[in-house]
């Protein structure tokens, strides 16, 4: 049995083949509390009186107030129906940097919020719906392990996930997203072949960073990696994944690098048991994507139960499984349509960043955008 005295912490930074090997053993569960998701959220608690008036209240003051509405693919079905633009973090990103409306309302956690604050333009407003929509995977950086990790490898280049919050990015030399992570790690590794490579903060994204790599004949010995995950991701197993394939021989399967079936995912496609036409790792804007794309009329999705809203837009005629069904994120569903409305009537919550943290931070996020 391991030592518990020995065992790394959350947050800690490992050479990559340790940090695999510790999954197993490191609590990776969220660091902070993890709120009741409201009532509101799921659709049947809102009469249909009340969400057609709060849909038109919303529709008005957005005209009003040249307000663009933009939503995570984690949001509740009520708040994606109200977006102009539903997506991930880089689609969101992309999608309200060019915007010339005069407030942008995002429904997402509040990295990308704060991701907004810095790339917008002078004059526009950022507000979010709930200030409670924070993110376990982004509590898991520690931004003085960080600062350790940098001051131990002087010539190092630290990759952040989007997943983080501002005073990690502006440590970083280049942010990634998982729509573009192999792009970015691939870049860098090119760029910069002899210098020590952090990844941070998602252990699992890290592991499929880490087969990638390999894949392209890369060492990958000077690749870091920090013990941290999203919560919900974490709770997505190969069991769940295996027992939805038993249920549903028939069925195409989605899962998001976050999760904790990418290992036993990637071990399948390598030994050839599943085709990628079968089984696809992919970013939550892939999802989307693949839904559309597979021939196959079932879908086991792993990743969050609301991803399967927008898959189903996409693609109306596939069934969707949920790998697990208890797969929430309650973060993301404490935004709803009456603190969305409330948001816009009010103008709150305002989001706002420290000037000199924001200008260090949109470097490494301009770097990564730099990158085609």
């Amino acid at each position: 049995m391991s030592n518990p005295a020995l065992l790394p912490l959350p947050g800690d930074i490992l050479k990559a083949s340790d940090a695999i090997a510790m999954i197993p053993e490191v609590n990776l569960g969220p660091p902070i509390e993890i709120p009741l998701i409201p009532p509101e959220a799921d659709s049947g608690n809102i009469s249909d009186e009340e969400r057609r008036w709060l849909n038109e209240e919303i529709n008005r003051l957005a005209e009003e107030r040249n307000v663009l509405i933009l939503a995570h693919n984690y949001t509740p079905k009520d708040v994606q129906k109200r977006a102009r633009f539903v997506g991930d973090s880089l689609h969101l990103m992309k999608m309200g940097r060019q915007s010339t409306a005069r407030v942008l309302v995002e429904a997402s956690v509040l990295f990308m919020n704060e991701i907004l604050a810095i790339m917008k333009q002078p004059g526009q407003i950022v507000l979010t719906p709930s200030l409670k929509a924070l993110c376990s995977l982004a509590a898991h950086a520690d931004v003085n392990k960080v600062r350790e990790w940098k001051h131990a490898h002087p010539t190092g280049k630290v990759i952040s996930y989007v997943n983080t919050y501002l005073d990690v990015k502006a440590e970083s030399y280049i942010c990634c997203a998982s729509a573009n992570v192999a792009r970015i790690i691939t870049h860098v590794a090119e760029k910069y072949p002899d210098s020590p490579l952090l990844f941070l903060p998602d252990v699992f994204l890290g592991y499929y960073a880490v087969n990638l790599l390999k894949k392209m004949g890369r060492s990958t010995d000077n690749l870091w990696l920090m013990m941290g995950a999203c919560h919900v991701h974490e709770q997505i197993t190969a069991h769940h994944v295996m027992r939805q394939m038993a249920l549903h021989p028939d069925a195409a399967v989605y899962a998001h690098m976050e999760c904790g079936c990418v290992s036993k995912c990637l071990s399948l496609l390598d030994r050839g048991l599943l085709t990628e036409e079968r089984l696809k790792l992919a970013s939550t804007w892939g999802a989307t994507e693949f839904a559309k794309k597979t021939p196959h009329k079932k879908i086991i999705v792993a990743t969050t139960v609301t991803n399967i809203y927008p898959m189903s837009v996409a693609a109306p005629d596939k069934e969707f499984i949920p790998a697990n069904p208890e797969a929430r994120c309650a973060f993301m569903e404490q935004h709803t349509l009456r603190n969305l409305y409330e948001s816009l009537r009010d103008v709150k919550y305002e989001v706002t960043v420290d000037p000199e943290l924001a200008e260090r931070a949109r470097k490494p996020i301009e770097r990564m955008l730099s990158i085609q």
